[in-house]
């Protein structure tokens, strides 16, 4: 088709170009997902090419001749894409493929190929068998193209001027022509009388196109096919401004071919061909179908998946599932299968089969929002079943403080499990001190705590925890809550640093006389400073060792009260044992306070004469 519009070369009127595409993908890819260890790799049955594969080394081939494509393809049978370009939504100048609309328009003005006069179904055939353009300037009116665009939802097909006889600057899309032919095919009115009169298009074009031939991209084909095509060197918004295209459809696919380039009409007839070859010989991919039902809580660490998937590639197959679970803490990915029994899928698809549920766990990521995804594993495809967000919640708190009541080390705050919010938080407290860690259990948080009642789980989830204080030394006391009915994990409130004391003194002197030694000393409890400390004393000899438990602290000593301020006077002792043999004798005294370790006060050698 040429324009007879001077206003369609003016260069000044050139829109953005049109880089030259290379290889590319389409939107049915069978690639590689690696994610998490587990590694999905598709792929098409043995010598099949997808329609993706064929266009992508169609486009490649263009490429290489200088030829920027321009292609959509449209399953017939579902009205999906099954490939595209990355440009197929860029505009192009319609030239002859704006006669489509035109025809489709006084069909529905008529209310219908039925309804409307012979003689405007023969002009409208003959303008699009041979693609004549004195029938469309005498048909064109500048609300056509609105009109369909609008009826069809094409939303990247507009005029480019309302003026008459400039119909062929029109701009359109190769993704909005594969919409206009798939829902035009399904509209009564239209569909029936266009789809038979597009694969009736001539050999060659008419009027001062009447040397123009036709036969390449679609109208090339064998078998059931039909076509539209379009060509010109006018195009006033686009670089190259020359263009051949072939829309139309096979008996699987529609497709629109759309190509811009410096060579004139060739190689652009020769590479639509190509294109349109390589669709027709393409194998369709049939993707699994299924359903993701179900994701939720079960247990702490641990989320519940449920659902359904079958491959119609192989009816009845156990299909692999995958699952993804991407949270706070990454993504981690899980292999399930079908196989469980789902007869109401079996009721609906037969061909399905009647195992084709999948119900399992996986692995929670960090608290919070966690994003779950399915995907069915077919022979030949995968299939995104959906996605879900569930919100982990651990329990949470805090540890408010550490202090020393007695022999004791006592860790108070508050937990509340916003899983159960209703019930005490169980929390669990570890010891880190000088002899290693210690871990207890058993305490709840159910104590009264008014400052809580803000989180609306009432107040009683205050928490006292008391551990042994078993050693004297700096000891690390840390909580946890355990969660429970679902979360992460069992969350740290806090930790908090606490120094134990414990007994301290001195074995101040050790004397021999009138067959008896005199030991002398003191000792202070520092968790009883004014208390009684019991006090052993052993004697070692040359016989062995003695030792003497029925001491204790009790004589006054102002200098131990004034170096301590606080413990008191009576931290002295004074003790006296038997002299058991003569010759060189080690004496030692201990603190031995209850319920603590015992600590060496000093040791003394003496020689009894």
């Amino acid at each position: 088709m040429r324009m007879t519009s001077a206003i369609a070369m003016d260069r000044g009127h050139i829109g953005r170009r049109h880089a030259r595409t290379g290889r590319l993908r389409s939107l049915v890819v069978s690639g590689a997902l690696v994610l998490a260890g587990l590694v999905v790799t598709p792929a098409p049955p043995a010598g099949a090419e997808t329609p993706g594969d064929a266009l992508a080394a169609a486009v490649s081939a263009a490429g290489a001749r200088g030829v920027t494509s321009f292609v959509s393809v449209v399953d017939r049978a579902t009205g999906q894409v099954v490939a595209q370009t990355p440009n197929a939504g860029a505009q192009v100048a319609s030239e002859s493929i704006m006669k489509l609309m035109l025809a489709a328009y006084y069909l529905t003005l008529y209310g219908g190929a039925d309804a409307t006069p012979q003689s405007v179904k023969d002009r409208l055939s003959f303008m699009l068998r041979f693609s004549d353009d004195d029938t469309a300037s005498s048909l064109f009116t500048a609300s056509a193209i609105p009109t369909i665009a609008g009826r069809y939802g094409l939303s990247a097909t507009t005029n480019a001027t309302d003026r008459v006889g400039h119909w062929g600057a029109a701009r359109i899309t190769a993704a909005d022509m594969t919409t206009f032919l798939s829902r035009a095919a399904g509209d009564p009115q239209v569909g029936p009388w266009l789809l038979s009169t597009m694969a009736q298009t001539a050999r060659t074009g008419s009027g001062s196109d009447a040397g123009f031939d036709q036969f390449f991209g679609l109208n090339a084909l064998s078998g059931e096919h039909g076509s539209k095509q379009g060509w010109g060197c006018d195009s006033f918004f686009t670089a190259p401004s020359c263009a051949v295209h072939s829309v139309g459809y096979t008996d699987r696919f529609f497709v629109a071919v759309l190509q811009l380039s410096t060579g004139y009409p060739d190689p652009m007839r020769s590479t639509a061909t190509d294109t349109a070859r390589r669709l027709q010989a393409a194998t369709v991919v049939q993707s699994p179908v299924g359903s993701f039902d179900l994701a939720g809580s079960v247990g702490v660490g641990q989320l519940r998946v449920a659902g359904w998937a079958a491959d119609p590639e192989e009816p009845g197959a156990v299909l692999p599932v995958h699952v993804y679970v991407t949270g706070p803490a990454g993504t981690a990915g899980t292999a399930l299968s079908t196989g469980g029994s789902r007869p109401d899928v079996a009721a609906v698809i037969p061909g399905a089969g009647g195992a084709t549920g999948f119900d399992g766990t996986v692995r929670t990521q960090g608290a919070g929002p966690n994003q779950v995804c399915a995907f069915a594993i077919g022979s030949a495809a995968n299939t995104l079943l959906g996605c879900r967000t569930v919100d982990v919640r651990d329990a949470f708190g805090s540890l408010d403080a550490v202090g020393l009541r007695g022999d004791e080390i006592v860790a108070g705050g508050w937990a509340i499990d916003p899983n159960n919010p209703g019930s005490p938080t169980q929390v669990h407290v570890y010891d880190s001190g000088p002899g290693g860690t210690r871990g207890y259990a058993g305490f709840l948080a159910s104590s009264s705590r008014p400052d809580l009642a803000g989180f609306g789980a009432g107040d009683a989830h205050g928490y006292n925890a008391a551990v042994p204080a078993n050693e004297p030394g700096p000891h690390t006391v840390c909580a946890y809550a355990i969660t429970t009915g679902g979360g992460d994990g069992n969350p740290l409130l806090g930790c908090r640093t606490i120094t134990v004391p414990g007994a301290f003194g001195a074995l101040d002197d050790v004397r021999v006389a009138g067959g008896s030694i005199t030991v002398y000393g003191w000792a202070v409890n520092g968790r009883d400073p004014g208390g009684r400390v019991p006090v052993h004393v052993y004697d070692t000899g040359p016989s062995g060792t003695v030792g003497y438990g029925s001491f204790g602290t009790g004589t006054p000593r102002p200098d131990v009260a004034a170096a301590f301020p606080g413990v008191g006077v009576s931290h002295g002792y004074f003790e006296r044992i038997p002299v058991r043999g003569r010759g060189q004798h080690t004496v030692c005294a201990f603190a031995v306070p209850g319920g603590q370790p015992s600590v060496l006060l000093g040791c003394r050698d003496v020689s009894v004469p």
